[in-house]
């Protein structure tokens, strides 16, 4: 491989907000206070998170986060600005899925896309709420076509 095709391969991860999970507490007690506002869930505990592409895993390349189950870890896209809103509600999208699992919302779901949709949900009002109107319609119109367990959306 050339140098110059390395170093563009690097550059998301050696341009990743070097940020450690721990230093993101507080943004994770604000997020919950829009989880608790927008959900009947509890507060989720301060998680491991880590900043990395996601291209590895199967179907996860263009994701800008995920939650894993198992290990309650979640990843964020290595250049997602967590100083922004915009940024912010992927991390809460995430968050959601961590109250669904803890809450055992995963086992009661219709299907598992229902709780797609319950995260676009919560993004797009956190959104709305900042004034991210257009970014929220979008949000939840991609909740509903996601999340929609087979059904048409009702719009």
């Amino acid at each position: 491989m050339k140098p110059l095709a390395a170093i563009l391969l690097l550059a998301p991860v050696l341009l990743a907000p070097s940020v450690r999970a721990a230093d993101l507490c507080p943004l994770v007690a604000k997020l919950n206070l829009a989880l608790v506002d927008t959900t009947d869930y509890q507060p989720v505990p301060c998680p491991e998170i880590g900043f990395a592409a996601l291209e590895g895993l199967p179907g996860m390349r263009s994701q800008a986060g995920a939650y894993f189950p198992e290990t309650g870890r979640i990843e964020l896209a290595p250049d997602l600005d967590l100083t922004t809103a915009y940024g912010q509600s992927f991390l809460l999208h995430e968050m959601v899925y961590a109250a669904q699992f803890a809450e055992g919302a995963d086992s009661r779901a219709p299907c598992p896309a229902a709780l797609e949709a319950e995260a676009y949900r919560v993004q797009a009002q956190f959104l709305h709420e900042a004034g991210l109107v257009r970014d929220a319609l979008f949000t939840r119109m991609l909740g509903d076509q996601l999340g929609s367990c087979g059904e048409p959306p009702d719009y």
